[in-house]
């Protein structure tokens, strides 16, 4: 009798040990029988699942989520559609408040078995995490957690951190900033260091090919920048805060002072004297276009226009970028237009809109020299002076249909040099002139337009 229940005892053993679940076991199916349930349940809730049956789907989800949840990637993706479909289709603001925790909750455990993935990693997960818990938490979405949630995860993985990941980490900083100011460095910061990041993923895309990861990276940076653009955090002041005390530190840092030449580009801070100096200290490591374009915009303001017109030139030949070239482009043409070479001006201005498209102050620098030429071309027939206002109007009107952005000052040209057409007795005087007729200006423009009168 002692040796029978002694055999019971362990045979009981056995088959306790022989069936333990993956989280007991800390294995990923588990042992035994639960092994083998673990991986019934897997087939069920991904065949429910795959003809759309949510509902069914959860009951063996929820058995696999809870007993071996290391098992697959598939539990956590999966299963994010099936809490989704619960969420979205749930019948009382209890039942859905009970599915959304444990979306949140199962991402946490995705972090925890699944978080060192090397390409679905934590960066992955935290993204996903938080474009959800935004859709589901509304109003109550906490910005702050987010961003100090993410910002180690970012400092870490660099530009290798999911795209997602960046844009809510960039997003997040700009919230913070709208409820407290004195983030606002921080923020600029953030924006250009995630945008940066987005540049290095996109040029290296382009180069293997990757049109896909081109488009979607583009997507997420485009986003990045017009968010960055409406918050108004980028002025000079802010900018200079942040770089002038690093410019001469970091002279011959070239990665760095490129950054910086950028970046007060692209916010439009060329007149600050951080941009001149960090553009000198670039193009004596290497000329480039970004360099010597800083340099010619220093040579222009201190009035020096030979070496403007050098380096203007110079970064025109550097450039590989046709919208960059119709800039410096159009800069040539203020130049020659302020020296009074108004033929080699209008020369420069046609290049910018070539190499440019849709860019409209190089149209409206034309008008602007053909009002100044106006009495130069006709010293003696102030009639035929102000018909040539009548082909300003005309450059005015084609600069704001390639380029709503210049409508503002189209419109102060129109509005001042309509006033000054001749009128209907002027034109009736005048024996070889009618109202409606085409008309060549002389001199250096040569251009045609038609007679009009106030």
């Amino acid at each position: 009798m002692k040796k029978f229940l002694l055999s019971m005892v362990t045979l009981t053993v056995g088959v306790a040990a022989y069936a333990q679940t993956g989280v007991e076991s800390n294995t990923p199916y588990g042992i035994g029988n639960d092994s083998i349930d673990c991986v019934k349940n897997i087939t069920f809730y991904k065949t429910y699942a795959k003809s759309g049956s949510y509902a069914d789907a959860y009951t063996f989800w929820k058995r696999v989520y809870d007993n071996c949840p290391a098992a697959s990637k598939d539990t956590y993706i999966i299963g994010a559609d099936i809490l989704r479909w619960n969420i979205e289709n749930a019948k009382t603001p209890e039942e859905k408040k009970k599915f959304t925790e444990e979306l949140m909750g199962m991402y946490d455990t995705r972090l925890k078995y699944f978080g060192d993935d090397p390409n679905y990693g934590i960066d992955y997960i935290l993204g996903s995490k938080i474009a959800d818990y935004v859709n589901y938490y509304g109003d109550d979405v906490d910005y702050i957690k987010i961003y100090d949630e993410l910002k180690p995860v970012v400092m870490e993985k660099q530009s290798k951190t999911d795209p997602l990941a960046l844009y809510y980490y960039s997003y997040s900083s700009l919230v913070k900033l709208s409820k407290d100011p004195s983030h606002k460095e921080q923020y600029v910061k953030d924006h250009f260091m995630v945008d940066g990041f987005y540049a290095e993923v996109i040029a290296a895309a382009k180069a293997s090919g990757d049109a896909s990861k081109v488009e979607s990276y583009e997507g997420f940076k485009q986003s990045g920048e017009a968010a960055f653009a409406a918050s108004g955090a980028a002025d000079c002041e802010t900018m200079e805060r942040i770089y002038a005390p690093q410019i001469e530190e970091k002279k011959n840092d070239k990665d760095f002072l490129s950054t910086v030449v950028a970046l007060l580009q692209s916010v439009r801070c060329t007149e600050s004297p951080i941009y001149f100096s960090a553009s000198e200290h670039l193009y004596n490591i290497e000329p480039s276009a970004k360099a010597a374009l800083g340099i010619a915009s220093k040579a222009y303001k201190d009035g020096q226009y030979d070496r403007a017109e050098k380096f203007y030139k110079e970064a025109i030949s550097m450039s590989d970028d046709s919208s960059e070239k119709g800039e410096i482009y159009y800069m040539l043409g203020v130049l020659s237009f302020e020296r009074g070479q108004f033929s080699q001006a209008r020369t420069y201005a046609n290049s910018a809109m070539s190499n440019k498209k849709g860019f409209g102050a190089p149209m409206l620098l034309i008008a602007s020299m053909y009002a100044s030429s106006a009495r130069n071309i006709y010293p003696d027939d102030p009639i035929r002076q102000r018909i040539v206002y009548c082909l300003v109007v005309d450059k005015a009107s084609q600069a704001k249909s390639i380029d709503p952005s210049v409508a503002t000052e189209a419109n102060r040209l129109i509005g001042q040099y309509s006033q000054h057409y001749p009128s209907k007795e002027d034109v009736f005087m005048h024996p070889d002139l009618n109202a409606g007729d085409s008309f060549t200006v002389g001199g250096w423009i040569g251009e045609t337009t038609t007679i009009r009168t106030k």
